[in-house]
């Protein structure tokens, strides 16, 4: 598959789950590649809407305790010292992992795991030799699934097949991306195929930019899928303002670890990262189960 102009089964028992305190702390670059809502001050620019408000509230972390990991009963290992190596990390969940004496600890899309004495960091996927599974990937899928989920029907742009909807996608999209466009383009032969598109905004040059700006007039227009499919043409499309999910939008790319557009989410959170033909995409959810 190629990407835009940028760019399980093995089952899991008697995980022990605790929500780690958060710090408003950003993953560093060094430690596993994730970027979590750098984007207080695009925010603060853009303005506050209904949608922007809800985003930042559902993305702080849940703490179900209110003690550090370090303080816990269970077992688990103190993340001090992963934290003071890197300050701007900031973990959301350790729980136990399913190799034995591991601790798996993430922020966001980003995974790592823990020797039970909070030493030693281990970088890369956990993979089920029985099964050739990556288990990290499961985690990541899940974690993928729940940004979306943060976002109602009405807060999307959809496009429904006329028959039985057989599958749906969630498309992160930018109106400039040449290979958005071309999924774009192509929209029939998805639809013809039963496979619903969902798409959410993200313009990859930032809040501000005449990209962005173009998602929010698109948004605000009074048909939003004439108006996406003109923007995704090269057309003009009439500059308007209102209360709109574009910034929301853009947070949760970052939260799921996008790397370029379009990215495309299967329902349980798999990710296809780049354009991907109809009929190719149809076989890849068939062989998936899906």
């Amino acid at each position: 598959m190629s990407g835009c102009e940028q760019g399980l089964s093995g089952t899991v028992l008697h995980h022990k789950s605790i929500a780690v305190n958060s710090m408003n702390r950003r993953l560093p670059a060094g430690i596993l590649t994730v970027i979590v809502l750098s984007l207080a001050a695009g925010c603060g620019e853009a303005g506050q809407n209904k949608y922007t408000a809800k985003a930042e509230v559902e993305s702080t972390p849940k703490t179900e305790v209110e003690e550090p990991v370090a303080a816990t009963p269970d077992g688990a290992p103190s993340v001090e010292l992963l934290t003071a190596v890197y300050p701007s990390l900031d973990p959301e969940t350790l729980r136990e992992a399913a190799a034995s004496g591991l601790w798996e600890v993430n922020q966001g899309t980003a995974y790592g795991y823990l020797t039970p004495d909070g030493r030693y960091l281990i970088q890369g996927d956990l993979v089920d030799l029985q099964t050739g599974e990556s288990l990290t990937e499961q985690r990541r899928n899940e974690s993928r699934k729940s940004v979306v989920d943060q976002f109602d029907a009405d807060q999307m742009i959809s496009f429904a097949p006329k028959g039985e909807t057989k599958h749906d996608l969630y498309i992160f999209t930018d109106v400039d991306c040449g290979y958005c466009r071309k999924l774009h383009r192509e929209l029939d032969d998805y639809l013809a195929k039963g496979i619903a598109i969902h798409y959410l905004f993200y313009p990859r040059s930032g809040p501000g930019s005449a990209s962005f700006k173009t998602a929010e007039s698109v948004w605000c227009a009074d048909d939003r899928q004439a108006a996406l499919t003109r923007a995704k043409a090269n057309q003009s499309v009439e500059p308007k303002q209102c209360d709109n999910p574009i910034m929301a939008q853009y947070m949760a790319g970052q939260q799921v670890g996008l790397r370029g557009t379009p990215m495309i989410l299967l329902a349980d959170g798999t990710a296809i990262n780049g354009y991907m033909p109809a009929a190719r995409l149809e076989e890849r959810l068939k062989a998936e189960g899906l």
